[in-house]
């Protein structure tokens, strides 16, 4: 806009000699503007005539506030008519507001004092607007309203770093859950609702004035709060010590209730990500983006914090900054460990000395009852990560649909078996499906038995392959193991092929060993159905097959009309990095693949991948069907994860992460000589423990490594025959930043030991 223009335009206010200089803005065209005399004024001017009845109701409320409170507002003056909107031919208006000094909070040292006295401001002027009434301002309905938030939730869609689109999505959806059904039972009233650090002017540690009231909303008076505390906790080491001071002035001023508080850990995430929907929405139309896009790197630090956060210890948090009570958590979960000892038996078993009551989880962080927050080093089931929003979606949107049994025809079994079976390669073209890990490998133990004729089977020494009957005969983990009683006399168990510190230093050698048993057998009229295997042994303690073995085997067992069971329940789904699936990594192609535990993030899928040749064997007459197996609500929670890894290129992720969490921990190993041996691959990992005069087994040492891992927040477990290797198989989202913090506390672990 020219000089010639403007004069025009602010003709009716009497400014003929002025300087000016333009200021951001989206739905006004602003400006500074400074007289010969040196009086500083902002002219703001609207090309859409239908902003008027808006913005007449915004200079009432803005007059109606500058009278009650001794602070600055940005107030109209008026035209030569008297009045305080100018109106020109073509429908525009504009007007002259004056000029409020101060610093912006966002250019200004934000000590405690000022923090505190923004708090108090902000209800000083809450409270003066409790009692202010617009029919026009309560009738709005905008994206920026915080309680309408979900209206930008499209527009994720439109931000391209997958980790930040997961995140967006999934604090909408636990806004969706955790307070839309609130609303209806807040107190609401007129608020400014866009508090962000550029709408406020401080001056001596206090607070000038408020400016740009274009999102003020009749909306939840905590909205108010929520988008306040947002931006004050941008850019801070220690966000929560700024929401604390801010909470407290506002508290002291204008009590805020309970329920209010603990919607604000899900109200300040919504706002944080309705902003940056907004910023990826900017950039998509290649907007002059500066002024939309100023908080979008804040944002995004502040919501990778965020995720990291407990949700009861932020509601502690602003709860206690407002002099309210916390419950006694510990109580509770004292009472819970009675209710588990007097309904379940004494096999059911927990993890750590002392046990976590758990409440909360999030791709890799799990969140205890008392406000702690865990990293997930450890829980391989949630592949994509806990509660990721794409699942959860899934799940939820075919539970409201359809939930049925495969004795129906219905779109997402068809879907998900094909998706499934295009990662294998031919011939395995038939899946079966199943709602276990333990059902899968019973099934796959039918099959093989059916197609053969044959009962005797070849098991791995500390192999494990479920809890049913047939899986725990076949799982030398349990039948060697305390309340085993050893294996029947058709289970044949092989030598586990460990190379670290097992019977033989190389795979060659433990093949030779192993068709040595097996000629033993078929000599002796005892030739095995099936070899059942897992590709990384995890209850041995996560040893992978020596290199060469398995492939030699599975030529060797072909020869011999034995046929391959891999039993990829843990190293499946691109968990290795270098491949989808665990025989990919050994170079064979199995007859049978059992999977289960990761394959719909949590929820109970397993499934049976085989041939035509040996399903249609195991078609003899006997019908095989599965209650739960392939239902509906299943196949979709599956093919989301499919989906998840293949979106956010997952398998890769695995891969670069994996070799950074190996190389950092053989870091460890070159300093620390009690660690024997790190090994796995992609994040399917081992270090194992070892007395370092003989390398023997050092089982106490682990688990002290385990347990002071888990009071530094860090979830990992043990495992091996000798309870020795400690195990981390985290959520395929676990990141280089999270590597660094297991290992740096498994460091600060091994000086103090």
């Amino acid at each position: 806009m020219t000089e010639i223009n403007l004069k025009e335009l602010l003709r009716p206010y009497q400014l003929t000699d002025f300087s000016f200089k333009k200021l951001e803005g989206y739905i006004s065209t602003n400006f500074e503007i400074v007289t010969s005399g040196g009086k500083k004024m902002v002219f703001k001017y609207y090309p859409d005539e239908t902003e008027f009845s808006f913005i007449s109701e915004e200079s009432r409320l803005v007059s109606y506030l500058a009278k009650k409170l001794d602070f600055s507002f940005s107030v109209a003056f008026k035209n030569i008519d008297g009045k305080e909107i100018t109106h020109y031919p073509d429908g525009s208006f504009s007007r002259l507001l004056n000029y409020i000094e101060g610093e912006f909070l966002a250019e200004t040292d934000q000590t405690k004092k000022l923090l505190y006295q923004f708090g108090k401001r902000i209800a000083q002027m809450d409270k003066e607007l409790s009692n202010f009434q617009s029919d026009t301002i309560a009738v709005r309905k905008i994206h920026w309203d915080l309680q309408h938030c979900l209206l930008n939730w499209p527009k994720a869609k439109l931000i391209q770093n997958h980790v930040h689109k997961k995140w967006v999505d999934y604090y909408f959806q636990q806004f969706r859950d955790e307070v839309l059904p609130h609303l209806p039972e807040l107190r609401s009233q007129i608020i400014h609702g866009d508090l962000n650090d550029w709408n406020v002017l401080t001056k001596e540690e206090d607070i000038s004035g408020f400016i740009d009231f274009g999102d003020m909303a009749h909306s939840p008076l905590i909205n108010e709060v929520a988008i306040a505390l947002t931006y004050v906790m941008f850019n801070k080491a220690e966000p929560l010590e700024s929401a604390k001071l801010l909470l407290k002035g506002y508290h002291e001023t204008f009590p805020l209730f309970k329920e209010e508080l603990e919607l604000l850990p899900y109200l300040i995430a919504s706002r944080l990500g309705a902003s940056l929907c907004h910023s990826a929405d900017a950039k998509s139309k290649a907007k002059d983006t500066s002024y939309i896009l100023i908080s979008e790197k804040p944002a995004l630090d502040l919501l990778e914090k965020w995720v990291t956060y407990n949700p009861q210890m932020l509601k502690n948090t602003f709860l206690k900054a407002c002099g309210f009570a916390i419950p006694n958590t510990e109580k509770l979960r004292e009472e819970l460990l009675t209710s588990r000892r007097k309904y379940f038996g004494k096999s059911l078993s927990l993890s750590y000395e002392k046990p976590i009551y758990m409440q909360q989880a999030a791709f890799q962080y799990m969140y205890d009852a008392h406000g702690n927050s865990y990293l997930d080093a450890y829980n391989n089931i949630p592949l994509v990560g806990h509660n990721h929003p794409k699942i959860n979606e899934a799940i939820a949107k075919q539970q409201r649909k359809l939930n049925t049994n495969t004795r129906y025809l219905y779109d997402p079994l068809m879907d998900y078996a094909e998706h499934l079976l295009s990662y294998f390669p031919e011939p395995l073209n038939k899946v079966f499906f199943v709602n276990s890990g333990s059902a899968a490998s019973d099934l796959a133990i039918r099959l093989a038995q059916t197609y053969t004729e044959r009962i005797h089977s070849l098991v791995l020494e500390h192999g494990y392959h479920g809890h049913t009957r047939s899986a725990i005969e076949n799982s030398a983990y349990k039948f060697d193991g305390p309340g085993g009683k050893g294996s029947n006399p058709y289970v044949h168990k092989l030598p586990l092929p460990n190379a670290f510190n097992g019977l033989f230093n190389n795979g060659n050698e433990y093949f030779e060993d192993a068709k040595k048993r097996i000629e033993e057998l078929i000599a002796s009229a005892q030739r095995p159905a099936y070899f059942i295997n897992e590709p990384i042994s995890g209850c041995g303690g996560q040893v992978p097959l020596a290199p060469g073995y398995l492939k030699s085997m599975k030529d060797y067992l072909k020869s011999e009309e034995i046929l391959t069971i891999t039993d990829e329940v843990q190293t499946g789904f691109g968990r290795l990095g270098t491949h989808f699936w665990g025989f990919e990594y050994h170079g064979i192609i199995p007859d049978i693949v059992v999977m289960g535990k990761p394959m719909a993030n949590g929820h109970p899928v397993g499934a049976v991948v085989t041939t035509t040749e040996i399903a249609d064997a195991f078609a003899n007459g006997m019908e095989f069907f599965s209650s739960f197996g392939g239902n509906p609500v299943s196949m979709k929670a599956a093919k989301a994860v499919l989906e998840v890894v293949e979106e956010e290129g997952l398998q890769k992720e695995a891969l670069e992460t994996g070799n950074y969490y190996k190389s950092r921990l053989n870091e460890l190993k070159n300093g620390y000589p009690v660690i024997g041996d790190v090994r796995g691959a992609g994040l399917f990992l081992g270090v194992e423990i070892v007395h370092p005069t003989d390398l023997s087994p050092d089982t106490l040492l682990a688990r002290t490594i385990k347990e002071e891992l888990k009071e530094g927040f860090v979830l990992t477990s043990t495992d091996g025959p000798f309870d020795n290797v400690i195990k981390t198989k985290p959520p395929l989202c676990f990141n280089k930043k999270n590597v660094d913090e297991v290992c740096d506390k498994m460091e600060k672990i091994l000086k103090k030991l």
